[in-house]
């Protein structure tokens, strides 16, 4: 994260202001009244020594500019990457594609980091992808253009994010070898965080529904029971309710209906109602009362 001309400017202009003090008050003896004016601006950065004479002028010091100028900063980055989060939870991308696209021009006027730029652009293919804006190719294209930059301020873990949804877009369209090939890999890195091990879940159950599509359905089934262990090992039940479900699918393409199947339906069902998902709770009753025509052993 850098410091910001614009959000340093205004806070000098802050406390210029709560010290009552006139540009001219407080450029006297430092600088020039038309460097404060450009502080103030956002066109230019103070360098460290006229920061110096100038926090002690205003009465805070150097460590609370440089703070409070960053605090400000990270406060926008992550109040903006929850909101994309939370519209993606409801699959709202014209919302992210609207944002996406005005935090791409606001860059030209202000920096917010390597990482959260990658965030942005990610959203904004993504979106764009999902509205029909462009081609499938061409946001795959994007997506690895992004993952390809060799910045060393990018995060490794949102590189994973990012193949995983490039991954999820290959198997959409039937490019089945190479989305394993990603997911694959993506579960070989197997990083020191939280995070990411309660990331790996999504991608079981990602690469467990390619698998069916693909009918390969032992592959399929073998895949998800890994994700359910590690769901109940680190007792996350984010997506657990789906890795039951594609198990029973997977059980039911391979032996019929049996006690297994319903078992795993029956915990998925517990689990979607908890999360209050009427959806899949009624997609599962639909099963149950297919399975109910059957006799089950």
């Amino acid at each position: 994260m850098f410091i910001k001309n614009e959000e340093l400017g205004k806070e000098i202009k802050r406390l210029r202001r709560a010290n009552k003090l006139s540009q001219s008050e407080l450029a006297k003896g430092i600088c020039c009244q038309t460097t404060i004016s450009g502080i103030e601006k956002g066109r230019t950065l103070p360098s460290i020594d006229i920061m110096f004479y100038l926090s002690k002028r205003l009465n805070v010091t150097m460590d609370y500019l440089l703070s409070t100028t960053l605090q400000r900063a990270e406060n926008y980055v992550l109040s903006t990457t929850q909101l994309i989060n939370n519209y993606l939870k409801t699959a709202n991308y014209a919302e992210i594609f609207e944002l996406t696209t005005l935090e791409r021009k606001l860059r030209n006027k202000r920096d917010l980091g390597e990482e959260f730029n990658q965030f942005i652009d990610w959203h904004f293919y993504r979106s764009s992808y999902a509205k029909g804006n462009i081609t499938w190719q061409v946001c795959v294209e994007n997506l690895t253009f992004l993952i390809n930059d060799k910045s060393i301020f990018k995060q490794q873990f949102q590189d994973l994010k990012i193949k995983n949804v490039i991954a999820n877009i290959l198997a959409d369209n039937g490019v089945y070898n190479r989305a394993l090939n990603i997911y694959k890999e993506i579960l070989s890195h197997n990083l020191d965080m939280d995070s990411y091990h309660r990331f790996t879940l999504k991608i079981y159950f990602n690469l467990s529904k390619m698998h069916f599509f693909d009918m390969k359905y032992k592959e399929s089934l073998e895949v998800a029971e890994k994700g359910i262990k590690g769901s109940l090992r680190l007792e996350d039940f984010s997506v657990l309710g789906n890795l039951y479900t594609q198990a029973a699918q997977s059980l039911v393409q391979l032996d019929g209906y049996n006690r297994l199947v319903i078992d795993y339906l029956e915990k998925a069902r517990v689990i979607f109602i908890l999360q209050k998902r009427e959806n899949y709770v009624d997609f599962i009753d639909s099963i149950l009362k297919e399975a109910s025509k059957y006799e089950i052993n």
